[in-house]
């Protein structure tokens, strides 16, 4: 099986002040048995709201530590019209294009659950960890 991995996942697990990080860190421990996948543009989210928030030695440790675990997918020009296509419908919403490309590659790979906190995952029709 494989678990879809977004950056609110990651950045509650670099967090450890996050009410959330406990049970972030339980669910990459499902890593250990199941593929965690994610693609280019969660990375480049993740990094750019880490060295924000936390500063670069976070955002360095990302690098090190965390990314090497994931498979990351790079975001091909079709995966990116479609995200693109479905954030213009919906351009109203409060839903990023980055989370738009989660579910079109989510879809597109057959992944079914998310280490998420975004609530978009769960009104997208898919299960989130914790």
């Amino acid at each position: 099986m494989t678990l879809f991995v977004d950056s609110s996942g990651i950045l509650a697990l670099a967090d450890r002040d996050d009410p959330a990080h406990g049970r972030v860190v339980e669910a990459f421990a499902l890593g250990r048995s199941e593929v965690l996948s994610t693609h280019a543009y969660v990375i480049v989210e993740t990094l750019a709201v880490a060295r924000r928030r936390y500063g670069p030695d976070v955002a360095a440790n990302l690098i090190d530590r965390v990314f090497p675990a994931l498979a990351v997918a790079p975001v091909d020009a079709e995966l990116h019209r479609s995200a693109l296509s479905a954030f213009r419908d919906a351009v109203e919403s409060s839903v990023s294009l980055v989370d738009r490309t989660s579910f079109a590659f989510m879809r597109r790979e057959g992944i079914e659950r998310a280490i998420a906190l975004d609530v978009d995952f769960r009104t997208a029709g898919f299960a989130t960890l914790p």
